[in-house]
């Protein structure tokens, strides 16, 4: 009998029959493709994938499978699996997997893969072959040197030992917000098997993902994105959902479901993206399973015995090897002249299961053996043989016999060296004395055996188990607090649980593990409540009820769980305002963190009541602290996860309201922003920078630089704004923060491109779209795809204007970004305005106004489609919206400064000067900008043209035309041409001068596809041309009289200034319409008559006008300024 005793990947090769892979050549061949894609750093090709499949279906075999192929092929293997009792573990299965790399790597090796080495000092050859070497460096924010070790400390604290560094020498911590505390270290993994790497590729495999915990599920999906152009390869072996984990404690029900929702997703984007393959693992085939049990017994198998063997398994490989483990061993099954023989045929019965099947096999132990491998399973699914002597009560010599009778029968096997890290067991195997941790071989084998055990058994155990590895642990137990919580929970033991509870809630929230932080703490408050909190020693340190529920809100803030996060911070604030020894800093804290909770939710009102409670609190708690100055005594709130500088209680007290003030500011300005009130906004940022640049807090000063900047906008204090922005920006580099200071590339992009300086648009763009593409920040792509549609929009670039805003258009559906999603509209709509696609972009326009609705998008966009309808000759509608987005208060920064230029040329088309005065004042001071391509110098040179100021219309005309030609902006630079060739023919030029004018704006138009512009450029043109003959004409025919052919608008005339021409109200509607560019039918849909009747209304303008046809009407009328 040639089964398998050992599970694969757990280096018990002594336990391990080798046995062919049978059955999977399509996924082998898959997975050959995958390393082949890393091994040769190929540009396509997914890096990660994850394997699923039903319980003993041949997961882990064909991981195996796929790790000795990589081995053969010069592949760094790093493996670890997962287990159902380490799932509440934050990173376990990556710390088991790295311990080896770090231990094994000689000293030379670990400097060089975590930047301790000078450049000077590496090979120049390693550095030319260097993968990673092309990279630019000022686009890196991963840590490297002494910042990096500090961050790996964390999870391996053996580290500086390794790398004989005194503790003192390691980077001290800085001030971080906590997601830039969870990047520092999810990246620091990352750059470590990056720089691995770089000398030899590496396959990191990680067995039963559906145990991992929630935070080695979130460093997976990021490695996944980080390292998909590494030669790294990521593969992960699970179950199908429903196998999971046993049934959850009903306190965590809402922590999984959340959990798996967010994971989902996750890993449906991944997979969509092309980064992750999902090969999901079935049944062998019937061929193939027999192919199989002719492996595992050799010899001459009668078809009657293989049938039925084949019929129970149905095609499950380990079942199928545990039916015929439990036949030959229980000599059911035996080898007679090379045929396999049945004897005792009729008192056989298969068992229904793989449960049943190992518990089959067990049933060969001694009962005292049995009992011993019990116990054991109840620890997981490794064990200290001297936790389990004790829980036991045996002395270790009798338990050491047990165990060598389970050894013996391949049901538990020692501990392999290199799986375990501790410095204690190198020095157990100095001394000689034998390792004391052994493992189960197969992992289905504990959890049959857990599930023997009775649930009354199982409680008295698990205390006893909790006992035991504390003693064993003795001064080292902290570190395993999370296991310590697991089992005296399961015991019933309320204290001890709530010690070792708070204790693994805090390691938790240290290493950014925010769901296994509120697992944690909401056990601890399960046992909290009010009645028993007197039963508590008064040796155990706890946090007030209170201050639980805000730290649990935090975390699910943190998560962006804002319903849960706010439920938690009521609770947390009813329970402050009846406690009679309230803290007011911890009060003002809550009050706080539910005022962010609710801006977020762009709820303000109740945003802004909560922010005016916590600057209360805050000065009740200034008074506080100057009280505890005198009498030199404090109580210092509870702060899991934040360090502050050692010192007094009181200097402690006063650097921890330090940081509440600062974040205070930071929320008040932010509301105070939203709520369109900029100046108090400005004046709470520069107090919060001030804070923090006294207790150097770099984070909390970038996030002042930036929104300041932010403010300023990209108006009149548009370099301003670009000066804070780019010290913000190198702030957040320095820091390592890739979400923000991809923001900042997005800013300072869009604002380089309203200036015209496209190469530093382009650079900041594509430095964001980078940054965000290797570090995984999928927020803020869309923003940085609405910059790349604008660049091509204003340059032109029709389809691939269209192409990038579709791009960001389906990354705000798909985070469901409710202020992106008008802003990518606006520019969809004008990309279709400009190409002359007026239905589409009207109908865009209406989509952005109701995207925009409950945004500070909304006059902006109100304002661009009253524009349109300006420009398109509809001044009944036009003015309806103009006026609506003149009601509106302007957003402050890039919310408001670029649609007042549209306003401006909006009221200019409707013909009230009196209101588009307000606005030209506004948009002189905005000369030499861009918005949606469209030049402000062009409006100046339009507003000049209409009071007859030739000189101003002109250099205006021109400045633009210097600023279009330096950004590439050629339709506008056509559409300027197009207004100097009006400006022309009203002022009396050349006919000469007027043609050159159209004839190079009409080449541009078509140049875009522009037909509409090039269109409307040729009837200027050809009326133009026809005045000219008209006049020749009438200068020829002294006799004839004159009175149509007046001069054109003399100097200084103002803009009220018309002729009697008796035309009627509707002849001028039709005229007008005709002179935007709106063909017959358009005209007859606008003003709602038929076509028949827009030729009447043509034919009378002829006639009154006395001119030979539309073009010479149309210039006719440009000249006398009518449109």
């Amino acid at each position: 009998m040639q089964a398998p005793f050992a599970d694969p990947l757990l280096g018990l090769e002594q336990h391990r029959t080798s046995l062919p892979l049978v059955g999977r050549d399509t996924e082998m061949q898959i997975m050959r493709s995958l390393l082949d894609t890393v091994a040769l750093n190929l540009p396509m090709g997914a890096r990660a994938l994850t394997i699923s499949g039903e319980m003993g279906v041949g997961k882990t075999r064909l991981l195996a499978a796929l790790c000795l192929e990589a081995r053969e092929h010069g592949f760094l293997i790093l493996e670890a699996s997962a287990y159902e009792a380490g799932s509440i573990f934050p990173y376990f299965p990556f710390m088991e997997a790295l311990r080896p790399l770090l231990r094994l790597s000689t000293l030379e090796q670990l400097r060089r893969y975590l930047g301790l080495v000078t450049p000077a000092a590496i090979d120049t050859d390693k550095q030319n072959t260097s993968v990673s070497d092309s990279q630019d460096t000022s686009e890196t924010l991963s840590l490297t040197g002494m910042p990096l070790v500090a961050t790996l400390t964390r999870l391996f604290p053996e580290l500086p030992l390794r790398l004989q560094i005194e503790q003192a020498q390691v980077a001290p911590e800085e001030i971080l917000l906590p997601d830039q505390e969870k990047f520092r270290l999810l990246d620091a993994i990352a750059t470590l098997l990056e720089q691995v790497a770089n000398e030899r590729p590496i396959l990191l495999c990680i067995d039963n993902l559906q145990w991992a915990d929630s935070a080695s599920l979130e460093l997976t999906l990021y490695l996944t994105v980080r390292l998909r152009t590494s030669r790294v390869a990521l593969v992960g072996v699970t179950r199908p959902p429903r196998m999971g984990r046993r049934q959850e404690d009903s306190a965590d029900s809402v922590v999984t479901t959340v959990a798996n929702n967010a994971a989902t997703k996750a890993l449906t984007d991944l997979m969509r993206q092309g980064m992750l393959l999902f090969l999901p693992l079935g049944p062998l085939k019937a061929d193939e399973a027999a192919e199989h049990l002719q492996a595992l017994l050799p010899g001459t198998l009668p078809q009657s015995v293989a049938q039925v063997l084949l019929t129970r398994a149905e095609g499950n490989p380990f079942f199928l090897e545990e039916l015929v483990r439990a036949l030959t061993l229980n000599q059911h099954l035996v080898l007679r002249e090379g045929v396999w023989r049945m004897v005792k045929a009729s008192n056989t019965k298969l068992p229904d299961s793989i449960v049943l099947a190992v518990g089959e096999r067990l049933q060969g132990l001694s009962e005292q053996c049995h009992n011993l491998l019990q116990v054991a399973a109840l620890f997981g699914r490794n064990f200290p043989i001297d936790a389990l002597a004790l829980v036991l009560e045996q002395s270790p010599e009798v338990a050491q016999q047990l165990i060598d009778e389970a050894v013996h029968t391949a049901i538990i096997a020692m501990v392999p060296t290199a799986a375990w890290g501790e410095d204690a067991l190198e020095e157990e195997q100095a001394q000689g004395i034998p390792p004391r941790f052994y493992i189960f071989c197969q992992g289905i084998v504990q959890e049959a055996l857990h599930a023997e055990v009775p649930a009354h058994r199982a409680r008295s155990l698990h205390n006893a188990i909790g006992r035991a590895l504390e003693e064993t642990y003795a001064h080292e137990a902290r570190e395993h607090a999370a296991e310590l919580a697991r089992h005296y929970a399961a015991g019933g033991e309320k204290e001890a649980t709530l010690h070792w509870s708070l204790l693994a809630g805090e390691d938790a929230v240290r290493q950014q593990a925010q769901r296994e932080a509120i697992s944690h703490f909401r056990r601890v408050l399960k046992l909290l409540d009010a009645n028993e909190r007197g039963s508590i020693s008064s040796q155990i340190q706890m946090p007030s009820i209170a201050e639980l529920h805000i730290t649990i809100g935090e975390q699910w803030s943190r998560l962006g769980e804002l319903e849960q996060a706010v439920t938690s911070f009521q609770q947390a604030l009813q329970i402050l305002q009846y406690s009679q020894d309230m803290s007011p800093l911890l009060l003002a804290r809550t009050n706080r963190l539910l005022a962010d909770a609710y801006r977020i939710q762009a709820r303000y009102d109740q945003a802004l009541a909560h922010l005016q409670a916590a600057n209360r609190d805050l000065h009740e708690e200034a008074r506080s602290i100057a009280e505890i100055r005198r009498q030199q005594v404090a109580y210092v709130p509870w702060f899991p996860g934040r360090s502050f500088s050692v010192g007094t209680a009181a200097a402690q007290l006063e650097q921890v309201s330090a940081s509440e003030r600062i974040l205070f500011l930071q929320s008040e300005a932010t509301l105070d922003f939203l709520l369109n009130r900029p100046q108090e906004a400005e004046t709470a940022l520069w107090q919060s920078h001030q804070l923090a640049t006294a207790i150097g807090d770099r984070s909390s000063q970038a996030f002042a630089l930036h929104l300041a900047g932010w403010i300023h906008g990209w108006g009149e204090r548009i370099h301003e704004a670009i000066r804070l922005l780019e010290q913000a920006h190198e702030h957040y580099i320095a820091i390592g923060d890739p979400f923000r200071a991809a923001l900042g590339d997005q800013a300072l992009g869009i604002i380089y491109q309203a200036l015209g300086e496209m190469e530093r648009a382009r650079l900041y763009t594509l430095r964001g779209i980078k940054r965000a593409r290797r570090y995984g920040v999928r927020r803020i792509f869309g923003l940085l795809y609405w910059n790349q549609g604008m660049m091509e929009l204003l340059q032109g670039n029709w389809e691939s204007s269209k192409s990038y805003l579709q791009q960001a258009m389906q990354e705000a559906t798909t985070n469901d970004d409710i202020r992106l999603k008008p802003l990518v509209m606006q520019a969809q709509a004008e990309l279709q305005f400009r190409r002359g696609n007026w239905s589409e972009a009207e109908q865009l326009f209406l989509d952005s106004i109701q995207a925009a609705t409950a945004t500070e998008w909304l006059p902006g966009t109100i304002a661009l489609y009253g524009h349109f309808l300006a420009v398109t000759g509809r001044p009944a509608a036009a003015q309806v919206q103009l006026d609506r987005a003149a009601e509106h208060p302007e957003p402050p920064g890039f919310n408001g400064h670029y649609y007042i230029p549209f306003l401006a040329e909006g009221y200019l088309h409707l013909k009230e000067p009196e209101r588009a005065a307000t606005y030209i004042e506004r948009i002189r001071y905005l000369k030499g900008l861009m918005y949606y391509g469209n030049s402000v110098d062009r409006i100046l040179g339009i507003v000049a043209t209409q009071v007859g100021d030739w000189e101003t219309a002109e250099r205006a005309f021109e400045e633009g035309l210097v600023l279009c030609q330096r950004a590439g902006n050629q339709p506008e630079e056509a559409a300027i041409l197009y207004e100097q060739a009006r400006a022309a023919l009203m002022r009396g030029d050349a006919i000469q001068h007027v043609n050159a004018i159209c004839t190079q704006a009409r080449e541009l138009f078509l140049q875009y596809g522009m037909q509409r512009a090039a269109d409307m450029v040729e009837t200027l043109q050809e009326g133009a041309e026809q005045l000219e003959i008209q006049r020749r004409a009438a200068a020829s025919a002294t006799a004839r009289p004159q009175p149509q052919l007046a001069p054109s608008r003399p100097q200084g005339t103002p803009a009220g200034y018309t002729l009697d021409l008796h035309l009627t109200k509707r002849e001028l509607e039709v005229l007008r319409l005709v002179a935007e560019g709106h063909t017959d039918r358009e005209v007859a849909d606008t003003l709602i008559i038929s076509p028949r009747t827009v030729n009447r209304h043509l034919g009378n303008i002829f006639v009154k006008l006395d001119m030979p046809g539309r073009a010479a009407a149309v210039a006719y009328a440009i000249r006398q300024g009518l449109v």
